[in-house]
């Protein structure tokens, strides 16, 4: 649980690192160290307190034992609430490698406490580990002995002062803890946590406003999708319908409109009997009669049923007529069955 944990505090560390780097490139701002009115130097050879603005020659340094009275006599200047920045030099400082990758800061912290007990013989309750930037990109940190910077914090406390900042002096660089460093090593005020704390409260709250309305609108507009599918699909499915009955619809009107027209050009009935009963001699008769288009088909008997042909030829109202059939005797029957079938003409 403790590794997820420290995996998840590794990331949020990441995600507010790339933030802050964004955030000063976008202002174009370089990270200035903030003022201050006094400066501890922790060195080798003492304890060293300049005055901002001060001369450059200073009393002769206070051992490295020197108390936090001694150190809190030479920060009193009438201020109420002075700041100091302390600078350690590395030389008195332990520095260990790691690795040449960097690593996830609290992992580096956990992989740097193994190191100190399976390597050296140091008490982890007696040092401070501490991470800074370094150019080379690697995983590096140097071991700080409590006592070497705790009577300076003492008497930065004693004077009601603050601590500006934190630095450590190696090979001409100034190299600045990390903040969980510099937390273990001053832990920070209670109005200041609950300051950052509130600050980070705030900022998780716009957030989760942020994901909360775009969620919701996301939401909205799934629901106000699926919604409009139902209504799209039930449009489709009358727009079908009523396609459907429209070309039912039209299809009616269009046989309504052709049996018209085929009435309108078809020769009526009744005159076709008519022709038919002036054209056929009286030894003839009908025994059916059909008509189909333009094609009619009679059938019937006669006495000589050759003799039908030329007559019904000549009418105006019929042409080529035929037979159909073999003209046939029926016994019991007198005359010749026959079937002739002729092309009616239009009017």
């Amino acid at each position: 649980m403790a590794t997820y944990k420290a995996q998840v505090l590794d990331g949020f560390d990441w995600w507010r690192d790339e933030l802050c780097a964004a955030w000063t490139s976008l202002a174009r701002m370089t990270r200035q160290p903030k003022p201050s009115d006094f400066t501890t130097t922790i060195a080798d050879d003492g304890i060293r307190v300049h005055a901002a603005g001060g001369p450059e020659f200073q009393s002769p340094p206070l051992p490295l034992d020197a108390t936090p009275d001694e150190i809190a006599a030479l920060l009193r200047s009438g201020r109420r609430h002075p700041s100091v920045a302390i600078r350690v030099d590395s030389a008195i400082l332990l520095k260990r490698q790691l690795g040449a990758r960097r690593l996830p800061v609290r992992q580096a912290r956990d992989m740097a406490e193994l190191d100190l007990m399976a390597s050296t013989p140091i008490d982890l309750s007696k040092v401070h580990i501490v991470f800074a930037d370094r150019a080379d990109g690697g995983s590096s940190y140097l071991v700080v002995k409590k006592r070497t910077v705790a009577a300076a914090l003492e008497a930065i406390k004693a004077v009601g002062g603050d601590l500006a900042s934190l630095s450590i002096a190696d090979a001409g660089q100034m190299l600045r803890p990390d903040a969980l460093s510099l937390a273990a090593i001053c832990p920070a005020r209670a109005r200041d946590r609950f300051a950052r704390r509130a600050w980070t409260a705030a900022v998780a709250t716009v957030l989760l406003g942020f994901v909360a309305t775009y969620g919701h609108a996301q939401w909205r507009s799934w629901q106000a999708g699926s919604v409009l599918d139902d209504e799209i699909a039930r449009a489709q499915v009358e727009a079908r319908k009523a396609r459907a009955s429209l070309q039912k619809r039209q299809a009616e009107l269009e046989q309504t409109e052709k049996l018209r027209a085929e009435k309108k050009n078809a020769v009526p009935v009744v005159r076709i009997l008519a022709e038919l009963t002036r054209l056929l001699p009286d030894s003839a008769w009908v025994s059916d009669l059909s008509s189909k288009g333009d094609q009619l088909t009679i059938t019937g008997f006669s006495t000589s049923a050759a003799d039908l042909i030329q007559p019904i030829d000549a009418s105006p109202l019929f042409s080529a007529p035929e037979f159909s059939s073999p003209v046939t005797r029926v016994p019991g029957q007198t005359g010749e069955r026959f079937t002739i079938t002729a092309k009616v003409e239009e009017p």
